[in-house]
This record gives C-alpha cells, sequence and structure tokens, in this order.
C-alpha cells in the first residue's frame, strides 16, 4: 500500500481499431488519451488512476494491460456493457479520423466529471484532464478544485480554433499547466504565429505554466520569465500515436515529484513519450527501469529573457 496521494487522468480508455494509411488493418489496440497520460505519468509516479467511464467488458478488451502497468483501478467506472471502441483511421498526411463503433450515445454516456471522482482518491496529488469545452465538466472542476491538486489541462483539437479562445482563455487561471502542440496554438491565436509568440500569449492570457509540444522538434516549456527547449532523446520512434498524452502525463507525474521543476518536469516527459512512441501499442511495463536515463539524456536548452527581447525586435522591427 503507498502512502502517496494519487495522480489522476480524467479522460477517455479507448479501444481503438487501427487502420493504416496504407490500407494495413492493425485490429484491436487498448488506447485514449487516458491511458497513455497514465502510462506515461507511472514511469514516475507510484500511484496513478484513470478516471473514466467503462464497459463490463474492460477486463477482456484491456487484455489485463491496465493491471499490469499497476494503475489503480478504482477510478474505472462502469456504466455500460462496452469500453469505447473507435475505428480509427490514419491518412497519408499523417492525420487521422476516430468514429466511434457504438455511435455517439453510447460515447455520451461514459463521459465523467470530476465530481464522479471515488472520494477514496482524493485529494489527489494532481490531476490530468484532456477535455474540450463541455460545460458541466468545468462547472464539476470548479466545484471541486480544492481536491485535484496540481492541474494539467491538454487541450482537445478540435476545439482549437479563434471561435473557442474567449471560453478556453476564461478556463485559464483556473488550472496549473496547460498543453497543446503548434497547430492547435496556431488555430486558438493565429496562422505564422512562433512557438515563442504562441508560449507569450498564453501567458499573458492567464497560464500558468506552459506546455507547447512541437512533435520530433521537442516542446517549448514556459512559465513567468522561464522558458526551455526540451529535446527528446535518440530512440526509436514506431507509432507516434499517444506521445502527446504519454508527454503531458510525464510533465505532470514529474511536476509532482520536484513541485516547479520545469527542466526536471520536461526531462521526465520527454523520455515517458518516447518510451511510449517506440513500439505499436503500450510499452512493457519493464521499460520503466530505463525511464531516468532516457530522461538524462534528453537535450535541454534555457533561453536568456535578453535573447527573447531581441527575437521579439527583430520580428517587429
Amino acid at each position: 500500500m503507498t502512502t502517496h496521494r494519487s495522480l489522476l487522468v480524467m479522460s477517455n480508455i479507448i479501444v481503438d481499431d487501427v487502420w493504416l494509411a496504407d490500407g494495413a488493418h492493425r485490429g484491436l489496440n487498448l488506447g485514449g488519451a487516458a491511458v497513455w497520460a497514465a502510462v506515461g505519468a507511472r514511469f514516475w509516479w507510484p500511484s496513478v488512476a484513470i478516471v473514466a467511464g467503462v464497459g463490463d467488458d474492460l477486463a477482456q478488451v484491456s487484455s489485463g494491460l491496465l493491471r499490469k502497468h499497476s494503475l489503480i483501478p478504482d477510478g474505472e467506472l462502469v456504466r455500460a456493457a462496452h469500453t469505447i471502441r473507435s475505428i480509427l483511421r490514419y491518412q497519408s498526411d499523417g492525420s487521422r479520423t476516430e468514429t466511434p463503433s457504438f455511435g455517439a450515445d453510447h460515447f455520451g454516456k461514459m463521459q465523467v466529471a470530476p465530481d464522479d471522482i471515488p472520494t477514496q482518491l482524493l485529494p489527489a496529488v494532481a490531476t490530468y484532464v484532456f477535455r474540450d469545452l463541455w460545460p458541466e465538466f468545468w462547472e464539476s472542476f470548479a466545484a471541486c478544485r480544492a481536491d485535484l491538486g496540481t492541474t494539467m489541462w491538454e487541450l482537445q483539437g478540435d476545439v482549437a480554433e479563434r471561435r473557442h479562445w474567449p471560453a478556453i482563455r476564461s478556463i485559464l487561471s483556473s488550472i496549473d499547466i496547460f498543453s497543446l502542440n503548434i497547430a492547435e496554438g496556431q488555430g486558438l491565436l493565429g496562422d505564422g504565429l512562433s512557438p515563442g509568440e504562441i508560449a507569450t500569449a498564453l501567458l499573458a492570457a492567464g497560464a500558468k505554466v506552459v506546455v507547447l509540444r512541437m512533435g520530433g522538434q521537442g516542446a517549448l516549456i514556459a512559465a513567468g520569465e522561464q522558458r526551455l527547449i526540451i529535446r527528446p532523446p535518440k530512440y526509436a520512434v514506431v507509432d507516434v500515436t499517444g506521445g502527446g498524452n504519454s508527454f503531458c502525463g510525464g510533465f505532470l507525474a514529474g511536476w509532482a515529484c520536484k513541485p516547479g521543476d520545469l527542466e526536471h518536469a520536461a526531462r521526465a516527459a520527454a523520455a515517458s513519450a518516447a518510451l511510449c512512441i517506440a513500439q505499436y501499442g503500450l510499452p512493457d511495463p519493464s521499460s520503466a527501469t530505463i525511464a531516468a536515463r532516457l530522461a538524462e539524456v534528453c537535450t535541454v536548452e534555457w533561453e536568456r529573457s535578453e535573447d527573447r527581447t531581441v527575437a521579439g525586435e527583430a520580428h517587429h522591427g
């Protein structure tokens, strides 16, 4: 029995029916943002629980992988006979479409809010959220905020549009860490903006810590006057599915271990993502033994405030 408070992951557990761009069918794979984020966090934090609606069939369709990764089952809330299943089709440009196999009503029934978190998991040390702008969720979030610990919101890409910016901005001050990728940042704030400009705009809008993911180029981490770029370790890249979610889970867990230490959290994040994209499906739990070594060999570049000033003057001059 661990004495650590739990790190909670709030999103969906999904069984993905994967079709590749070349027409190859990979079949069913356990996935969903919740699973990837939880596995990424579990490399660093001993007590991790997913809070999600699931089906009676979860143990069968997950092949026991959630328990193999030592994820706490208390937040897996049975809502229907079947766990969410989605048809995942990749396109040649790297994009993908997701279609719920059991329909939109079933998918909606499986959604949970913070007031659904079992009391035995609270108070949490930290809570990861992969969510859109569902009003009921954020109303519940506000009511439960004191029990959620350090909070991280990874934006769902389908709301990364200028028309949603006022609503997203209104939430930023209530969370601790905000994560999105460059395409989503440009969708929210304007095409052509640089990573630095996106981070500056988000901080000015009330974000306390910004985690801007840049794919193979790493990630820009910004908080106050501090900024760094973390570049991933040299490691196999087989399937990028879940890379962003596992990066966020690793970042939040790293932060829970050393609150306020941007570099430690960034290194944990990059190592988690590297381990999760090195194969099809989830990594073997034994890969946790090399997580610390991968974190050490990441490249970190701190940005000086004077460099940022000069770059800004050059851009606007």
